[in-house]
């Protein structure tokens, strides 16, 4: 579940089937980006940051993930 994509529709005072019918797609397709099962065309997330006014990283990335690659630092290469 994106968390952050379902607080941030519920912050601006959307239902699934108002957010869907302004971003025209069908209310199930949203609701799949929103449980995470499938991800949005990059077009559709920029459209949906803009109408919650968050990043499309903040949205649509899991930050725990971010965090874990974000602590991978290369030392180099052998060669």
């Amino acid at each position: 579940m994106r968390e952050a994509l379902k607080k941030a529709r519920l912050e601006k005072g959307y239902t699934v089937a108002a957010i869907a019918e302004k971003l025209s797609v069908s209310p199930g397709i949203y609701y799949k980006w929103e449980d995470g099962s499938r991800d949005p065309l990059i077009d559709n997330a920029r459209q949906v940051s803009i109408l919650l006014g968050q990043s499309i990283e903040a949205l649509f990335f899991d930050n725990p993930l971010d965090d874990m690659s974000n602590r991978f630092k290369p030392t180099g290469t052998d060669g």
